[in-house]
């Protein structure tokens, strides 16, 4: 057993691309490398409660490293807007955080036949265009009834309403996003330091990805560069038409020109009003044939244009999304008596000294048993 045990421990470090100094520091040990290498190569028993330290570094199950569990246990596909050099150590986090979510869902006995169905599209990257990934924003938005202006109510119909998992967590280089779909639900990843408008695109960027996952498709984009970069800008062409639905675009676009001319503030103003960044508004205009392509890239390299952008942006930078959803679970699991303050903390990623703050920045405070009956009438 302990053959086994330790090799897959090594594959999975491996995977990872930890090394071995890295695991043993991040796992508090106090082991050197020379034991854990005799640890993975089966030359060493490992305890239970060191096995139990090992998996909590490389967020995996215990039992998948025994016997009994399968020899290449399978791993949920997690899709990247633009990979990181490290994403299997990220993936291995996100992945990790899907299962929390799901765990304080079945704590709070959260039924998942209470929320709406997702659309779901089946596509053929080798047929499936940009007029097509246009038209299925239009559905989608029609569908969840995102109104005119979807990036104020995204997030929240999307956690609320259709149950999926998002997550604000820092991605490494410049990673900003990345989705899953797995037995832990569909999932999303968001860089917070991206700004608030990029975060919209993002989101949306994503969506489509979780409404056309399929099996064919994901083998397609894991195992063709060409189709992989295809399905990308089809999802970047999908986040536009979401955010900055045609008609009214249109129509704030006739509401603000004067003398068939958009003002540099008349454009900021159609950016914020769509929450989306300058560069999306200018191309999605010129894409729908509203300006000119040649005035699109204009714009963009106008640096009066882009600094008074940045100038009324600038409060806004600061604001982000978290995930209130899964912080709310989690804490109504630690005041039921459902887990301990120990495992909230570790489920939240945070230390248990901040961990009262970071509730109160939730709205939320550790409180006592009281507890006030519903009326039955």
């Amino acid at each position: 057993m302990k053959e086994v045990i330790g090799r897959r421990i090594k594959e999975e470090r491996n995977r990872q691309k930890l090394t071995q100094d890295e695991l043993v520091q991040n796992s508090k040990l106090g082991w050197d490398r020379q034991t854990l290498g005799q640890i993975e190569n089966g030359e060493r028993e490992i305890k239970a409660w060191e096995l139990a330290r090992i998996s909590a570094v490389l967020r995996m199950e215990i039992a998948a490293f025994f016997p009994a569990a399968p020899e290449r246990f399978s791993r949920p596909v997690v899709l990247w807007r633009q990979q990181p050099a490290n994403h299997e150590r990220i993936e291995a986090e996100f992945i990790g955080l899907c299962k929390d979510y799901k765990f304080v869902e079945n704590l709070n006995s959260v039924n998942s036949s209470g929320f709406r169905k997702l659309p779901h599209k089946e596509i053929d990257l080798s047929t499936f265009k940009y007029k097509d990934a246009y038209s299925l924003a239009e559905e989608v938005r029609a569908e969840l009834d995102l109104g005119d202006y979807p990036a104020t109510s995204l997030v929240k119909t999307l956690e609320e309403k259709y149950g999926l998992k998002l997550f604000f967590n820092e991605l490494d280089e410049n990673a900003s996003a990345a989705s899953s779909v797995s037995e832990y639900g569909s999932c999303i990843i968001i860089s917070p330091k991206e700004p608030i408008w990029r975060q919209h695109f993002s989101i949306a960027h994503e969506l489509f990805h979780i409404v056309t996952w399929n099996d064919p498709l994901l083998h397609s984009v894991t195992t063709d560069k060409r189709l992989c970069e295809h399905n990308e800008k089809l999802a970047n062409a999908f986040a536009a038409g979401l955010l900055v639905p045609t008609e009214p675009l249109r129509r704030e676009t006739n509401a603000i020109a004067r003398d068939d001319k958009l003002s540099e503030a008349g454009i900021i103003a159609i950016a914020r009003q769509f929450g989306v960044s300058l560069e999306a508004l200018l191309w999605r205009m010129a894409n729908l044939s509203i300006i000119k392509r040649e005035a699109a890239k204009e714009a963009l390299a106008d640096d009066k244009l882009r600094a008074l952008d940045r100038e009324n942006r600038a409060e806004s930078q600061i604001q982000s999304y978290f995930s209130n959803r899964f912080v709310r679970l989690a804490y109504l699991a630690y005041e039921n008596g459902e887990i301990s303050r120990g495992r909230l903390a570790k489920i939240l990623k945070q230390p248990l000294s901040t961990l009262t703050g970071y509730l109160k920045h939730f709205g939320l405070a550790e409180v006592g048993t009281h507890e006030i009956s519903l009326s039955n009438s």
